[in-house]
């Protein structure tokens, strides 16, 4: 997709922008951890510890305008995947509520299986990188606290992460 004038390509100033707004959140303590990995002016990398103690790496790509999680979670099965691919999918809906979902005239979502491990990609159609940041962050959270405790995973949850059996809520 060829961009305009009016939305022009992300300049390598936006991977301090991507920078910026993951360390917001990592200092609001959304995050358990943060760090920034390799970096260079097109590219740059960081890992974050967030729900159930995972560390996801994330990429950022500057001439695609995408934020790359190649993990976002581990040991999916094929059935999993493609409910997974659906909720997505659902959230950039006009059923979903407009506050929560993804514009596709702003982002594409993208969602692939890397190995055993579901990937997801947020790609900044129009060039707003702050906008696909925050999707990409507020897709993972709804993932974790929404789509796994539908009451169709309990023993993902508790084979996966290790949880014990007695905690695990459903809503």
């Amino acid at each position: 997709m060829a961009r305009s004038r009016t939305n022009p390509a992300p300049s390598t100033s936006t991977v301090q922008q991507v920078t910026d707004l993951l360390e917001n959140y990592a200092s609001r303590g959304i995050f358990r951890g943060f760090s920034r990995g390799a970096a260079t002016a097109s590219r740059a990398s960081y890992k974050i510890v967030w729900h159930r103690s995972q560390e996801f790496e994330l990429i950022f790509d500057v001439r695609k305008a995408s934020l790359r999680m190649p993990s976002v979670l581990p040991a999916v099965g094929p059935a999993m995947f493609e409910h997974l691919s659906s909720w997505i999918a659902e959230q950039q809906s006009a059923e979903t509520l407009e506050h929560r979902r993804i514009d596709s005239a702003k982002a594409r979502v993208e969602c692939a299986m890397r190995g055993k491990d579901a990937a997801l990609t947020v790609t900044a159609v129009d060039g707003d990188v702050e906008y696909a940041v925050r999707k990409l962050i507020h897709l993972v959270h709804e993932i974790y606290l929404s789509f796994l405790h539908d009451g169709r995973y309990y023993d993902y949850l508790i084979e996966t992460f290790n949880l014990d059996p007695d905690f695990v809520q459903f809503s």
